[in-house]
This record gives C-alpha cells, structure tokens and sequence, in this order.
C-alpha cells in the first residue's frame, strides 16, 4: 500500500497534467479561431479589390 505522501504527489501530478492538456486545448481553440478569423479577413480584402 501507497503511503500517503506518494498518494499526493500522484495526485498534484494527474492534476497537473489535466491542467496542461486544458491549457493545450485552449490553446489550439485559439489558434483554430486566429486561422478563421485570419482567413476571413483575406476573403474581404479580396472583395475590396474585386
């Protein structure tokens, strides 16, 4: 059995790791919507000079 400072550590460790992965998925949200928006501005500046 586990002592109960190993237990923590694994603990803090897996909350950790949620963190980061939330942190990359936002991450790559906001990157999603920077290309979106990125190419939505292309798509006007080309209908201005149409």
């Amino acid at each position: 059995m586990k002592n109960h400072k190993e237990a923590d550590t694994e603990s803090k460790i897996a909350m950790k790791k949620d963190a980061i992965q939330s942190s990359d998925e936002s991450i790559q949200l906001y990157k999603d919507e920077q290309k979106n928006l990125q190419e939505k501005l292309q798509k006007l500046n080309e209908k201005q000079q149409d």
